[in-house]
């Protein structure tokens, strides 16, 4: 079963990998709180917004992770 916010990243998967591939992000509250360089730095920003809140955080894999090499 996925929490809300694991249910929002789903939902917006595509967009992310387009505009944040590369980069870590966290989501808190179903909203995308931070996206930097580190998952330690998206996450310290997710929790100073929403301090009683465990944010998702994960690396957004870049469109060409997916690529396939026959």
């Amino acid at each position: 079963m996925l929490t809300k916010d694991q249910e929002w990243i789903h939902e917006h998967f595509a967009e992310l990998v387009e505009k944040y591939g590369g980069k870590y992000v966290s989501v808190a509250m179903e909203e995308l709180v931070a996206v930097g360089d580190s998952a330690k730095e998206v996450d310290n920003t997710a929790r100073k917004k929403y301090p009683r809140t465990i944010p998702s955080v994960l690396r957004v894999p870049k469109e060409e992770d997916f690529e396939c090499i026959l």
